[in-house]
């Protein structure tokens, strides 16, 4: 969900260059928010920079620093602090407050934390474990009751209706 959030920040913050004129306009831009290899990168990174440097013909490192500029000014983020790396990364740390928030969000909705309406209620059939029940039970019957059981666990917390079939 973060990951999505930054992306749609970065997003934000294009269109907003490109209307101050501070970048040309330039479609099918599709930007990217990774995880790091090294934590010491971030919590997220994104090489967006890059990815317009050839189309906008500029430096990735003045593109990345345009937009941290611009990122650094959006009210109430959860970072801690945005870098900006080379080539032209930009790093996203993620602060402790916003994981304090996260805690207490939890704490509060208890099981129904993560809880998503993508099925709007549409039913679904889970058949699973297809056992012989005159033959010897298989290490494929014992791996397909607990994927089952927990497929259907995922589709409910999803809000769909799950019926289960053995």
């Amino acid at each position: 969900m973060l990951k999505e959030d930054i992306k749609f920040f970065i997003e934000d913050v294009l269109e907003l260059l490109q209307e101050k004129k501070k970048i040309e306009k330039i479609g099918g831009v599709k930007v990217s928010v990774e995880y790091p290899r090294d934590k010491a990168n971030g919590d997220y990174s994104s090489d967006v920079a890059m990815q317009l440097a050839r189309a906008l013909k500029k430096n990735p490192m003045e593109i990345a620093n345009l937009l941290l500029e611009q990122l650094n000014k959006i009210a109430d983020k959860p970072f801690d602090k945005i870098q900006v790396a080379q080539p032209g990364f930009i790093n996203f740390f993620i602060s402790k407050e916003y994981l304090q928030k996260q805690v207490k969000e939890i704490l509060k909705k208890k099981k129904k934390f993560g809880d998503v309406d993508l099925g709007q209620g549409k039913k679904i059939n889970m058949e699973f474990i297809s056992a012989n029940p005159t033959g010897p039970l298989t290490l494929g019957n014992g791996r397909g009751g607990f994927c089952g059981d927990v497929l259907s666990n995922v589709f409910k917390k999803a809000g769909y209706k799950v019926v289960k079939e053995y």
